[in-house]
């Protein structure tokens, strides 16, 4: 499994995983959180300990909140509590990114489909 999507807040990363689980507890502790809890928690956490610029935290398929502070090693903060523990990544992995056009050599706008000079459909 690799995660892909990053929040710059404690807050965005919680409003993306409630909508994937309805309960939470910390990955360090039995303590459990349902969604209102845990944007709650995000919030005050956010106002008091922002991320700084080269941080990021990842939300798992399942729901799992992780902090990225480096851009590659995962700190799992909180786990889901309503399904067993995921198989949680270590590490962060970006999207692969296409650069140039594979067909005619152009640069490329990232997150594009198609080359913005000949067309050509860009596939990752």
């Amino acid at each position: 499994m690799s995660i892909r999507q990053q929040f710059n807040t404690m807050l965005n990363a919680a409003e993306c995983a409630v909508t994937r689980c309805g309960s939470f507890r910390f990955a360090t502790s039995d303590e459990k959180y349902d969604a209102k809890g845990l944007l709650g928690i995000a919030e005050v956490s956010d106002a008091e300990n922002p991320a700084d610029e080269d941080s990021f935290y990842v939300v798992s398929p399942g729901g799992a909140i992780g902090f990225c502070e480096d851009g590659e090693d995962i700190d799992w903060l909180f786990l889901t509590g309503t399904s067993e523990d995921e198989d949680l990544p270590a590490t962060y992995q970006a999207d692969p990114q296409i650069n140039f056009c594979p067909k005619c050599g152009s640069g490329v706008v990232s997150g594009a489909r198609f080359c913005g000079a000949c067309g050509a459909k860009l596939n990752l």
